[in-house]
């Protein structure tokens, strides 16, 4: 396999550890999106591809260490962005699911969480409700 997150799992590749369980590793992201640094990436340890993919016991395990790696870095920090990309079309560059914590503080000048924003109109909003129940209801599990 070819995954990055994998060769730093295995020990082929270096990381900057902060965490490390049974399950799950964090470490920092060795291109920082914040100029203060504390980038974290938090991964399960086995590979997934997609959010979708992880079995609800990881993703509950996943979870909790993205909670605790996140309080401990809200100790330092004024604030985090906490992202997930899924898909290439979402930014995800590395096909293991994986979870960016960055620090944030006033006037960084990071601009994790801006962006364009639209309106619905007319009946879109109510058309896009259904379509997104139907989806869900269409699921066999969440």
């Amino acid at each position: 396999m070819d995954c990055i997150f994998c060769k730093i799992l295995n020990g082929e590749i270096p990381a900057s550890k902060v965490y490390e369980d049974d399950n799950v590793l964090a470490f920092l992201d060795i291109m920082p999106a914040t100029p203060k640094k504390g980038h974290v990436i938090v991964i399960p340890k086995k590979h997934y591809e997609m959010l979708e993919d992880v079995s609800d016991d990881d993703l509950t395990a996943l979870i909790l260490v993205v909670k605790k790696v996140q309080k401990g870095i809200l100790k330092w920090a004024e604030g985090t962005n906490i992202f997930q990309n899924n898909g290439k079309s979402s930014g995800q560059i590395v096909n293991h699911v994986h979870f960016h914590i960055v620090p944030r503080f006033e006037g960084d000048g990071v601009k994790l969480a801006e962006s364009e924003t639209f309106q619905y109109q007319d009946s879109e909003m109510v058309e896009m409700q259904e379509k997104i129940k139907k989806l869900l209801n269409e699921s066999s599990t969440f």
